[in-house]
């Protein structure tokens, strides 16, 4: 069957939905077929383009990768990251609308709500099969951020996500949240499949403790005192960065018993290292991939997963650096709503403490109570036997030939 990834992140960035989408790819090629990718030139999450990603790139698994120019922005303002998303939406569409490629079902990713839209566009015009992958739930997360408050700008954005709905002939959440927020609003529930995250548990997992002396040797990272680990986007969204920040401040003194690892970048990396070098022993060690990432950390004693507070619940929100983080070996802090599908989750997994969203008392105290326990790696092979039980990516991928097995079936009776 011939298939088109539509998608806004891609290899060989790093991020949540790049990877998400690797590993879709992954899973429909083993099956035979043919399948595409377009996508943006790589820049994320620096908003930097990758000088060197074709040095990077595996021509075997991604030479029907097809990357478009867009607009970069130098710093993620709503603006700029509007016209970043409204620069693929046109190059994307008229690109897909002559192009020789005739695929029988297109796969498009959203967040940008844009991407999804021109997906959209193309099979309605082209008369195509759609499988919406719905990562976060557009616009309900960018009321409930403050990131939309234009009234019609919302009764816009709701007028696309409907017409984008409508478009797809399946649709794929990553968390059951998700998909009782869709049913909510008239999506039949048969169209809504559920692929969890998860985390590629080949790839994270425990490392013995002579591996770990040698990469923290090789990174320049202590091996007398605990590893705290940030890793992800520095971008403004889910993460609260400012909520992180307070919180290692409240530890000053504590300073000498932990350092702080940072991996990843974005708009406010910088602000946050500089926020908290006087009072925290930092180091950042850049952009990694994804293998060297998992070794960083499975050398680390605990990640520090900051999460946002929303009145109200837009659905899953459920961080796959938790999944990553637990299948690594590694005790995760995560903030989040108490009655919230993640929070359920990291209750159910015993590999952690949850703290109160927007409370950096909370988060400081969540630390303090880790860096006071003598069982850390139990903790984290807590996480890991959870996650290989209930989340593992490499399965969780396999899903989606079904689905379009399915459609497939659908497609040609």
């Amino acid at each position: 069957m011939k298939i088109l990834f539509y998608s806004h992140f891609f290899f060989p960035e790093a991020g949540a939905g790049s990877i998400r989408m690797q590993y879709f790819v992954f899973a429909l090629r083993k099956s035979e077929n043919e399948i595409k990718v377009i996508t943006p030139y790589p820049n994320y999450p620096s908003s930097k383009a990758y000088q060197d990603y074709k040095k990077k790139q595996n021509i075997s698994e991604f030479e029907e990768t097809h990357y478009l120019y867009i607009y970069v922005p130098k710093k993620h303002s709503i603006l700029s990251r509007g016209f970043s998303y409204l620069s693929y939406f046109m190059s994307s569409l008229f690109f897909t609308l002559f192009w020789s490629f005739n695929p029988e079902i297109v796969i498009t990713s959203s967040p940008p709500i844009s991407t999804a839209l021109a997906a959209a566009l193309i099979c309605r015009i082209k008369r195509k099969k759609m499988i919406l992958d719905l990562r976060d739930i557009w616009p309900d997360i960018g009321i409930q951020l403050g990131l939309l408050t234009n009234k019609p700008v919302i009764k816009l954005l709701k007028w696309v996500e409907k017409f984008i709905l409508n478009s797809a002939t399946s649709i794929i959440v990553t968390a059951n949240g998700d998909k009782d927020n869709l049913i909510k609003k008239g999506v039949s529930q048969d169209s809504i499949s559920v692929i969890f995250n998860g985390a590629d548990t080949d790839l994270f997992k425990p490392l013995e403790s002579f591996e770990v002396k040698k990469i923290r040797k090789n990174y320049g990272m202590p091996l007398d005192k605990k590893i705290l680990i940030y890793f992800g986007s520095f971008n403004y969204g889910m993460n609260d960065l400012i909520v992180l920040g307070d919180a290692l401040i409240k530890l000053e003194e504590h300073k000498d018993e932990y350092v702080f690892v940072a991996v990843g970048d974005g708009n406010n990396r910088e602000t946050l290292m500089s926020k908290i070098s006087p009072y925290v022993n930092c180091l950042y060690l850049g952009t990694l991939d994804s293998p060297s990432m998992a070794k960083i950390l499975a050398a680390s004693d605990i990640s520090l997963i900051p999460r946002k507070g929303l009145k109200h619940d837009t659905g899953g929100n459920t961080p796959v650096k938790c999944f990553e983080s637990w299948a690594a070996g590694v005790p995760v802090i995560l903030s989040a709503n108490p009655d919230s599908e993640i929070a359920n989750i990291f209750n159910e997994s015993e590999a952690g403490i949850l703290t109160e969203p927007d409370n950096a008392d909370s988060f400081s105290m969540g630390i303090q109570s880790l860096l006071k326990r003598n069982d850390l790696k139990e903790i984290g092979f807590s996480g890991r036997k959870y996650v290989e039980m209930n989340y593992n990516r490499n399965i969780e991928a396999k899903k989606l030939d079904n689905i379009v097995a399915k459609l497939y079936n659908r497609v040609v009776s």
